[in-house]
């Protein structure tokens, strides 16, 4: 194991501090987070079951393949075991590819680029948990800790990019060697690792760094575990970002986004006033004369793709996601693919739909939208929505959660290991031995 450095810096000390004080003390997480945490752990494994079928993730599990070698840790929905370092990879890709994970909420709708603590974090305590059969109660806690320190390190601007290595490394550590030391050194090797921020313009192009941050972050633990130094030269963190660290939880306030719908987030109030338009109002699209979308600068700037040309672009798409949905309804994930772009009746309700920065975005209200939408018939019907389902201000409920996991899971698991792996997540701290929870989503 390794020993403590002298010039470990304050913000890698107070992390490792904090997360050996958990790992020693698993049961010790306030209820609202472990609650919190369930529902991010399973709708990650939703999520990763459903990127299972895309193109890009095949790909990436199929190159794995192809380079030879066993494991024992499952890549999810593929049926596939590998190392704890390339399941992590994979997983917090899919996890990624569909835009159906979670988000840290934005503080004041800043339009800063949105953090997924769980797509970092999950892969690596799953991996390690499958591979050493750790028991539910660790794992859960190493998964709060790590989402936390996520989206605590995400506030530090000079260490920002690197915030989901930050936290898989934590995470990991916690598991494989929760030594304080151990976790100070994981946490300095997991920051020289960072996302370059440039913009992406595929789904496997911009999921894969989620990926990159889970590998990273086991392989900061393992080789912390077995002696590799690296510290940082100097500190790096302004102090606020881990103000309040164990008293606080950022997991909680501001919260997470957990999505109902398979897009960027920052549409999902277009989408929830659209549906109360449609649960309200007898109307189809041939009866649409116009529509007004009136959003915030910031949900323009976030969704700037004005005519998409495939799947991912449609995501950040405000004119395709209203016109979607005002044709067919809640968005799925088919929705998004690259056939349904080129929707000859979509691409029409998308030449009546204008849109406008009209609303103040606000900390309680980062993406609010309102919805006018004139009909032939003389109508104009408005609806606005400052806190879409999934928002901590409306989270999805338990039947809202399982009905998504069943929905992203239902041609990959059979109808017992969709129940099974509902119910472990719902209990996974009284499992002994979280292996066989794990090996369940492998589909």
């Amino acid at each position: 194991m390794t020993t403590a450095q002298p010039d470990q810096p304050d913000f890698a000390r107070r992390i490792a501090r904090f997360a050996a004080e958990i790992a020693e003390h698993p049961d010790g997480l306030p209820d609202l987070v472990a609650d919190m945490c369930r529902d991010m752990m399973l709708n990650a494994a939703a999520a990763a079951l459903a990127g299972a079928a895309h193109p890009d993730g095949i790909a990436l599990a199929r190159g794995l393949r192809a380079m030879g070698g066993n494991g024992r840790s499952t890549i999810i929905g593929m049926g596939q075991r590998t190392s704890p370092v390339h399941a992590a990879l994979v997983n917090g890709t899919l996890i990624r590819l569909l835009d159906f994970d979670d988000n840290l909420v934005e503080s004041g709708g800043t339009g800063a680029p949105q953090v997924h603590p769980t797509a970092a974090v999950f892969p690596a305590v799953m991996a390690l948990g499958e591979m050493n059969g750790y028991a539910g109660n660790s794992v859960l806690a190493a998964f709060a800790v790590g989402c936390e320190i996520t989206a605590r390190m995400s506030q530090a601007p000079q260490i920002g990019r690197a915030c989901g290595s930050i936290g898989a490394a934590t995470a990991s550590a916690m598991l494989f060697a929760p030594e304080e030391s151990t976790i100070a050194n994981a946490v300095g090797m997991a920051a020289t690792s960072a996302n370059t921020g440039i913009g992406y313009q595929s789904a496997g192009a911009a999921s894969i760094p989620e990926g990159h941050s889970a590998m990273h972050g086991v392989l900061a633990a393992i080789t912390a575990a077995e002696g590799m130094q690296a510290a940082p030269a100097h500190d790096v963190v302004a102090d606020e970002a881990l103000d309040g660290l164990g008293r606080d939880w950022r997991l909680l306030d501001p919260g997470v986004t957990i999505r109902l719908y398979p897009c960027h987030s920052a549409g999902h109030s277009v989408i929830d006033a659209i549906l109360g338009l449609l649960q309200l109002h007898r109307f189809g699209s041939n009866d649409i004369v116009s529509a007004h979308v009136g959003v915030t600068a910031e949900t323009m700037r976030d969704l700037s793709q004005v005519l998409p040309s495939d799947g991912w672009q449609a995501r950040a798409s405000i004119g395709f996601i209203a016109a979607a949905t005002l044709c067919h309804g809640q968005p799925l994930i088919n929705f998004f693919s690259d056939p349904a772009v080129q929707d000859e009746g979509v691409r029409a309700v998308m030449g009546r739909i204008s849109v406008e920065a009209t609303l103040t975005a606000s900390p309680l209200a980062p993406h609010p939208a309102e919805v006018a939408v004139s009909l032939s018939d003389g109508r104009t019907l408005r609806h606005r929505v400052d806190h879409p389902r999934g928002t901590p201000a409306m989270p999805l409920d338990a039947e809202e959660l399982e009905a998504k996991f069943l929905y992203c899971t239902r041609y990959i698991l059979p109808a017992d290991h969709i129940d099974e792996a509902i119910a472990s997540f719902r209990g996974i701290a009284e499992i002994e031995n979280v292996t066989g929870m794990a090996s369940v989503l492998g589909g």
